[in-house]
């Protein structure tokens, strides 16, 4: 074997990962002393996140069932091939079966059953609230459950302590984390994604309702860094009444207090937002192409406020009849002068007192103003008792109808047989609507349901 075909050969050995390793934590029966590679010895806590070396094709398994104080910083990586897991286990069906029903308890215990293991850090000092706080790369985060964070101490108009927050923290200079299929419950700041190339996906944030500081309610996903997705998330019952804006917070915020942020290439579509202080919040300083399609936004507020160039807003169905309604607008910006959006195939169905679009006024100060008109093209807008949803002079192709939902009253925001919706959209690069079923090729309805 000559030198140029051995030291391809040790590079393809160096690409093949060691033989992964599950490792097993369980508050209930577990010791820090232990090895942890087996569901007969785990870990205890999480301390031993923070000390070892985990490989790629890792797994780190907590036990079903099971409850965690506290948090750690990770800074192990996984590969492309190979992501490093965090996820959770529990006592196999063949175990169940085998085990006269009087003597399952300790075998629950041992095991893992029951809920998803809990996570809560309720003390400041310990990380600032974060509990995975993640620096490492190619890491997946999957079905665990997140509760009653703190709040940042001390808060004010000037402090930036609401930056550190997260429950789970993406750091910044990592790539390709996944988080899915997780609960937040009563978490300030749900996830923070400072990391790149990053899917949050399939989780459920919900019920946080205090101000975080002066001028910040609680956000339940917080983007600082470019190329992300986030998509098929359930958020409910985030933002707060208060502050100088009189309400803030929400589902998603684009933040631009750190400098560097270039909100590029955000994905953000087939989400599920109710009861929130509004869907998006774009406040980064350069914003290029982002694009929110086929969520379902029943909040109060705006859809989406900030300025931003070439944000695509595509086949969202956006209801506000909650009160009370703090903006006037469903799009305001910070800057005219800088907001390009392209609206189209969406759903708007407003109360009386709201309009969406709005005449553009000149910006005084840090004013929230409406944005005027914008690239759009067959919307379909709705207001009882208003003759003027749109807030500005209707343009071909925009629809004034009843979009006749299922079920008003019950908030059921699919098409009935008889909506003027249907069949109006025009095509996208989307295949598949709100509920995963296939849209029309050519003309598919508007909003975020296909009927």
């Amino acid at each position: 074997m000559n030198f140029k075909n051995l030291l391809f050969y040790f590079l393809m050995l160096a690409a093949i990962p060691a033989a992964a390793t599950n490792y097993y934590i369980n508050s209930k029966t577990g010791s820090d002393n232990n090895a942890g590679n087996s569901k007969d010895r785990p870990w205890k806590t999480m301390v031993n996140l923070g000390k070892n070396k985990f490989m790629p094709g890792d797994s780190i398994l907590f036990a079903r069932g099971s409850a965690y104080t506290g948090g750690v910083i990770f800074s192990s990586s996984g590969n492309a091939a190979h992501p490093i897991v965090i996820s959770h286990y529990s006592v196999g069906a063949d175990v169940i079966k085998n085990t006269p029903r009087t003597e399952l308890t300790p075998i629950f215990e041992k095991y893992g059953a029951g809920p998803a293991p809990a996570f809560s850090n309720p003390d400041w000092n310990v990380l600032n609230g974060n509990i995975f706080r993640i620096e490492g790369s190619y890491v997946v985060i999957d079905g665990l459950y997140f509760h009653d964070n703190t709040n940042p101490p001390g808060s004010d108009k000037t402090t930036k302590n609401v930056q550190k927050l997260g429950a789970v923290y993406l750091a910044l200079g990592t790539h390709h984390q996944v988080v899915k299929n997780c609960e937040f419950f009563h978490t300030p700041v749900g996830i923070k994604v400072k990391s790149s190339y990053s899917l949050i996906t399939r989780n459920h944030l919900h019920d946080a309702a205090n101000m975080m500081a002066y001028s910040w309610g609680p956000i339940a996903i917080m983007v600082v860094s470019g190329n992300n997705e986030i998509s098929h998330n359930r958020v409910e019952n985030y933002g707060a009444y208060g502050g100088p804006y009189g309400s803030d917070g929400g589902v998603i915020e684009l933040d631009g207090v750190d400098d560097n942020f270039k909100a590029n290439n955000i994905h953000i579509h087939h989400n599920t937002s109710i009861n929130n202080h509004g869907f998006l919040e774009i406040a980064a300083r350069n914003v290029d192409s982002v694009t929110v399609a086929y969520n379902l936004s029943d909040d109060r507020n705006q859809f989406i406020g900030g300025g931003g160039y070439k944000v695509n807003v595509f086949n969202n169905t956006v209801v506000r009849t909650r009160e009370p309604n703090v903006d006037r607008y469903v799009f305001w910006t910070f800057n005219p002068e800088l907001t390009f959006f392209n609206v189209k195939n969406n759903i708007f169905y407003i109360a009386s007192d709201l309009g969406v679009f709005g005449p553009v006024k000149k910006v005084t100060d840090h004013v929230r103003v409406a944005i005027g008109e914008q690239p759009r093209e067959q919307n379909l807008y709705y207001s009882p008792g208003n003759e003027n949803p749109i807030g500005i002079t209707a343009r071909k192709g925009d629809l004034l109808a009843d979009p006749l939902f299922i079920d008003l009253q019950n908030r059921n925001f699919r098409l009935s047989a008889k909506s003027p919706a249907l069949g109006k959209g025009t095509k996208t690069n989307y295949t598949y609507d709100l509920d995963g079923y296939p849209v029309k090729n050519t003309k598919p309805a508007l909003g975020a349901y296909e009927f």
